[in-house]
């Protein structure tokens, strides 16, 4: 590892210099104090020049106190023809497919200071162009909560002209921009059962609903639309189950998150959610024979390992899940972003700085020894953080916006050429037969009438698949435990 990253660095340094040359721009206008980032340049021996880069070289004029505009310049001339246009400062560098893109910058011709400031924007961009690697880590949002939103959509066509509202209970994960989309389109996000009325939709999320709340949806005679992520509506059962026969559940998970409450529920008073290994320690249970756990579905599993062995410390003859029942996304998304860091100079983490998720995936990649910085924006890139850096990480994290991610690798192709991975690890069983239909293999959310949902849900045939990994992947798929958990025994 440490010889790829010296290679990398190496590979960095060897930056094409070129020379940021000055232009007429005839027939452009800027206004003095503003400068105008071009969009395209008509080049007169080569056409149209592609600026992919126009929105790192804005955000360098920005922060530089500049008003900036963009729009294309159809063309540009030798600024000794004395001709009526802006001043135009331009760096050009070789592509993928061995076409040219450009870096170019207009001012008014006598504003001496945009000039100075147009011109060093450019020539600071100019220092670091170059061949580049863009790793990315793929996409936050798992299975269960694509289908989820997959299954939005649905409901909103199947119920349009039909006068009926589609409903959504509670949190719908998804980038904002989603579920901005799907409010225009008519669906009630976030609201409760008694927004609605006979003869609406309500859809349930990912992280499930009660059986009050489902009972509550029957009786007011609402169609349900059950997109609850199988392994959620497995871990519900199972809390059922395992109460019925007399069993204390411990939920290793956390109390506050969306699912805890649809699974614990199940258990009817006879469930306690834990988080740590301090939580076991005052566990007060009627019989220490009649203990089982079960793992959160949507938190890494990894995280519940000492709280497991904690259990079956003081609880000898505790119960676990099978193995087949573990919620594996979130240990494979903290793996990808681990693996895509260790082989990258720079970890770019798109989002909010303050969201708590931009700031864990930050802390992953800083824990494998490699800089990260979020950026919600690509006009928050400087060439200071190209420096030297050829191998670029990029993570999405659940606050980014959509598209985000294309945005920043198109800005990066208009500094050389640049090759674009995605680097996913992906944990696959292989013979399941606990839980028949898992996140990705099928689709939750099929609508049927309220008085006709048998409890607990069920998920209906695939018509979406999880992302697939590009050649440059991870380590073979893995159907065992995570590393530290305890093998349960059979419930």
């Amino acid at each position: 590892m440490r010889a790829q990253r010296a290679w990398r660095r190496a590979n960095g340094r060897a930056m094409n210099r070129s020379v940021v040359r000055e232009f007429q721009a005839p027939g452009i206008r800027v206004p003095r104090g503003e400068v105008l980032v071009p969009a395209e340049l008509g080049d007169p021996v080569r056409g149209a020049l592609s600026c992919p880069a126009a929105p790192l070289v804005a955000g360098s004029l920005r922060r530089k106190g500049y008003r900036v505009s963009f729009a294309a310049v159809p063309r540009f001339e030798d600024p000794a023809h004395h001709g009526d246009g802006a001043a135009l400062y331009v760096v050009t560098c070789q592509q993928r497919d061995g076409g040219t893109a450009a870096l170019a910058a207009a001012v008014a011709p006598d504003d001496r200071l945009a000039a100075a400031a147009a011109r060093s924007a450019v020539e600071e961009w100019a220092g670091v162009l170059g061949t580049r690697r863009a790793i990315s880590a793929g996409s936050p949002w798992c299975g269960g909560a694509r289908q989820a939103l997959e299954a939005v959509r649905r409901a909103i066509s199947d119920s349009a002209g039909q006068g009926r509202v589609v409903h959504v209970h509670g949190q719908l994960a998804g980038p904002p921009e989603t579920r901005a989309e799907l409010a225009s389109r008519g669906a009630v996000l976030g609201g409760s059962l008694q927004d609605a009325v006979r003869g609406d939709v309500i859809v349930f999320p990912a992280h499930g609903v009660t059986p009050a709340m489902r009972a509550e949806a029957i009786q007011r005679g609402l169609t349900i639309v059950d997109a609850t992520c199988p392994l959620v509506a497995w871990a519900q059962a199972e809390a059922g189950r395992l109460a019925d026969r007399g069993e204390h559940v411990v939920l290793l998970g956390q109390e506050n998150y969306p699912a805890a409450d649809g699974i614990t529920s199940r258990a009817e008073g006879r469930a306690t959610v834990i988080a740590t290994v301090a939580g076991t320690s005052t566990l007060q249970v009627a019989d220490a024979r009649r203990v089982s756990y079960l793992l959160q579905p949507g938190i890494p599993i990894e995280d519940s390992a000492a709280a497991a062995a904690a259990l079956r410390s003081r609880f000898p003859a505790v119960r676990g899940p099978h193995p087949d029942s573990f919620c594996y996304a979130p240990s494979d998304r903290a793996e990808t972003v681990r693996t895509v860091a260790a082989g990258s100079d720079l970890m770019l983490v798109l989002g909010d700085a303050a969201a708590a998720d931009a700031r864990q995936l930050s802390a992953l990649a800083r824990d494998c020894g490699t800089r990260a910085q979020v950026i919600a924006d690509p006009a928050e890139i400087t060439p200071a953080m190209l420096a030297g850096i050829s191998d670029i990480g990029i993570a999405e994290s659940t606050s980014a916006r959509a598209g985000l991610a294309g945005e920043i690798t198109a800005a990066l192709s208009g500094l050389g050429p640049l090759s674009v991975l995605r680097r996913q690890v992906s944990t696959q069983i292989t013979d399941n037969s606990v839980i028949p239909v898992r996140p990705g293999d099928a689709q939750a959310g099929d609508a049927t009438p309220a008085a006709a949902v048998p409890p607990p849900p069920t998920a209906a045939p695939a018509t979406a698949s999880p992302d697939q990994a590009l050649p440059d992947q991870a380590l073979p798929d893995q159907a065992l435990p995570a590393p530290g958990l305890p093998v349960p025994a059979a419930s």
